[in-house]
């Protein structure tokens, strides 16, 4: 047992080597659940060992408490190169080396035998009799677990061991029943675990990512983790039991209540609404189902988007009064003809899940769901209630960050009131392997295809559909869902196909979830992935603001010419305009020329530079940026009457594509050399031409020359209409799409 891998440095607090030399003994911070110690070796008190790499070792909170029942337990690795499998007579030998030089006592006795041996993994059992000399003087036995496991793919064993004077069915080892040690000893699983650590700290260093992570591979935790703060003001860290807003991720949890209440046979779910909501209006309750609700097909407008939303935000509100709202609006659609998504939909069934159970929402939730499972750290958020490790909410505006707004959890209601932990999730997730809340028949409608949506598809209260794996063009079957609300941004993703899990809960609201799953996604497969990179606006502010505009603008060339920093339109803007609210009006037009250039496609960076040109003076220079603003997207009615107030004929500079030809580009296209079937139908509606990708409808504005542009991302699609027979377009420059009736 010779040549220990050193890989890295990771351990917390101890009191084990009191008295102790201590150069090779390193200390960090860990979680609250358990502290942790590295050796470096070779070790003072074990010199018998002669090993030269790492010992890394778990105890339990409290454990050197004679009265605690956790008192000796804890767990530790040897990570070691070796060609032959370590024999239990050198694993006997070697415990009793290092208890011996441990516990300053030689007559520690050790006795293990094997208990069962697969391909990669042998385990032993037995026990080690030794004297604590540290605490009551006295002889002690230490039951032990001893697994080996073999990385092929690093040649090299790993090997894990677990001491408890109790049996390991205690409370201490249900805390974690498979006790993870850091990437620095896992033999097999430390590349991965160092990746989505690395990918997660830098999204964190560059202002992206806030908030609480677990991955979880083959329904094994191997990574979790709290990063940045969890309230600024006070500087107190995110952890994995910090509770987050859930957003919609609430509405899985809404959705199995529901389908529980079918399970039951007190709920229908082909049924109109106006079966259980008798009060609701029959023009339209008659025609929605429960079905549509769960599916986002009713039709109802979505109360979030209405209007007078952010006045509702701050005030304690029941659910009739939401209901209110919304119940006597015209449908947007005839039910089950689309997917809209709706939150309407979901205070609906928050209603019928309390008309059916005699209870509140919350109180039905722990009782279906919470409870049930322990997860002890769900629930219902309340803007009152004291609650132990809540995170606060911020947002991120260009690159400094601000206290949320004010919402009133009374609001979201079913559709986006609850709050949990990452490590609650996990305990949700798995579950949902299992007929512990549900039958198998049942659970399977929760997660069919029901309707196409977001280029995905939606089943109940979850988004059906495929995931890249890493930055290739290879995709994993996805079970998730995505919340949005005020200062927080989460998601959850089951990757079914092997019970692999990752939940990202973000308290500094709009980070890069998805991008940061795909990536995970990457590092899980062990395949390419995207890092994250510095962002190029916030960078060039940051300078401005430093060392004015002159060395900034340099800095920003020489920056996006490297290629190693992202830029992005939207950063670019708040940027500017973080610039313009501190009066530095020229500074702001030189950041939003830039973003012109950068993004020549959007009407929005034309909009913008538009303004800024207009407080300077440069009226004509303005009034080109508005016009082309408005050719990019005609419905910019900023710009539309910035120029009308000007006297600028806004009619002129739409472009007019004839009805007849609009029909000759309607039709439905498929992708070219593309891994997955992506469809695209063109839609002529009263002389526009509209995209739909799958649920996700876009107008496309014209500007020549059969080229058109999606107006919420400056996307660019092409036709080519040579072949009046072989109609095809190209979308973003690079993929192709055929005709195809």
């Amino acid at each position: 047992m010779k040549n220990i891998i050193t890989t890295f440095l990771l351990l917390s607090y101890s009191v084990l080597l009191f008295g102790q030399e201590n150069k090779h003994l390193y200390f960090l911070e860990t979680d609250t659940s358990w502290r942790q110690e590295l050796f470096i070796f070779p070790i003072n008190f074990a010199k018998e060992i002669n090993y030269t790499g790492e010992e890394d070792a778990r105890f339990p909170v409290g454990w050197e408490d004679q009265k605690s029942p956790n008192f000796w337990s804890y767990v530790f690795a040897w990570n070691i190169n070796h060609s032959e499998p370590i024999t239990e007579n050198e694993l006997q030998s070697d415990l009793k080396k290092y208890f011996d030089g441990l516990m300053r006592w030689d007559q520690t006795s050790v006795q293990i035998n094997k208990k069962e041996d697969d391909k990669n993994t042998t385990r032993y059992s037995g026990a080690v009799k030794t004297k604590d000399n540290f605490f009551t003087k006295e002889p002690m036995t230490l039951n032990v677990q001893i697994e080996q496991i073999y990385c092929e793919e690093k040649k090299k064993y790993v090997i894990f061991f677990k001491f408890s004077p109790k049996e390991f069915g205690h409370d201490v080892w249900k805390k974690l029943e498979e006790p993870k040690l850091p990437a620095s000893i896992a033999a097999c699983e430390e590349t991965k675990i160092k990746k989505i650590h690395d990918l997660v700290n830098a999204c964190y260093e560059y202002g992206q990512f806030n908030g609480s992570i677990l991955v979880a591979e083959k329904g094994k935790v191997i990574y979790k983790e709290g990063f940045g703060q969890a309230n600024k003001e006070w500087d107190i860290p995110n952890k994995a039991d910090t509770k987050h807003r859930l957003a919609s991720i609430s509405k899985q949890f809404t959705a199995m209540v529901i389908v529980q209440l079918a399970a039951e046979n007190k709920l229908k779910l082909d049924v109109p609404i106006t079966t259980y909501l008798p009060d609701y209006p029959k023009t339209t309750g008659d025609k929605i189902t429960i079905h549509n609700l769960l599916t986002h097909t009713s039709g109802i407008p979505n109360y979030t988007s209405f209007p007078n939303y952010r006045d509702l935000m701050n005030k304690a509100t029941t659910p009739m009064e939401i209901v209110n709202l919304f119940k006597d609006s015209e449908l947007e659609f005839t039910p089950g003809e689309k997917f809209a998504y709706s939150n309407s939909a979901y205070v609906l069934l928050g209603v019928i899940i309390e008309k059916l159970t005699g209870k509140t929402y919350e109180q039905a939730l722990k009782d279906q769901i919470f409870t049930p499972l322990k997860m002890e750290n769900t629930g219902y958020d309340s803007n009152s209630a004291i609650l132990k490790n809540r995170a606060s909410g911020y947002n991120k505006v260009a690159n400094k960050f601000e206290n949320a707004n004010y919402i009133h959890m009374t609001t979201p209601y079913a559709a986006g009131a609850l709050y949990s932990t990452v490590e609650d999730l996990y305990l949700w997730d798995q579950a949902l392997y299992t007929e512990t809340l549900l039958p198998k028949k049942y659970i399977n409608l929760l997660f069919k295809k029901h309707t196409p949506a977001w280029g995905q598809h939606y089943g109940y209260g979850w988004e059906i559909g495929n995931m890249p794996i890493g930055n290739t063009k290879n995709q994993s079957q996805t079970i998730s869902h995505s919340g949005s609300i005020n200062g927080f941004n989460t998601k959850i993703t089951r990757f079914t196909e092997d019970q692999s899990l990752v939940v990202l809960l973000n308290n500094t609201g709009g980070g890069p979830l998805f991008d940061m799953t795909a990536a995970i996604n990457g590092i899980l497969h062990g395949t390419t992935y995207t890092f994250p990179q510095r962002s190029l606006a916030y960078t060039l502010l940051d300078a401005i603001e430093k060392d004015g505009i002159t060395p900034a603008l340099l800095l920003y060339k020489k920056l996006k010419d490297a290629g190693e920093h992202s830029l992005n339109e939207r950063e670019m803007n708040l940027s500017g305009y973080q610039l313009l609210q501190a009066g530095k009006t020229k500074e702001a037009a030189s950041v939003f020329k830039l973003n012109v250039e950068a993004f020549p496609n959007s009407f929005n960076t034309y909009d913008s530079y538009g303004e800024a040109l207009m407080l300077l003076g440069n009226k004509n220079q303005a009034i080109e940026n508005y016009k082309k603003s408005v050719q990019l997207n005609p419905d910019n009615e900023n710009g539309i009457k910035i120029l009308q107030d000007l006297g600028i004929d806004v009619k002129s500079l739409i472009v007019k594509i004839p009805i007849e030809h609009l029909k000759l580009l309607a039709g439905e296209y498929k992708a070219v050399d593309q891994n997955r079937e992506w469809t695209i139908v063109m839609e002529e509606v009263d002389g526009d031409l509209f995209g739909n990708d799958s649920g996700y409808r876009y107008k496309l504005t014209p500007v020549g020359d059969d080229k058109f542009i999606n107006s919420d991302d400056g996307a660019t699609i092409n036709f080519d209409t040579k072949d009046k027979n072989s109609i095809n377009f190209v979308l973003f420059g690079k993929v192709t799409f055929k005709k195809v009736k």
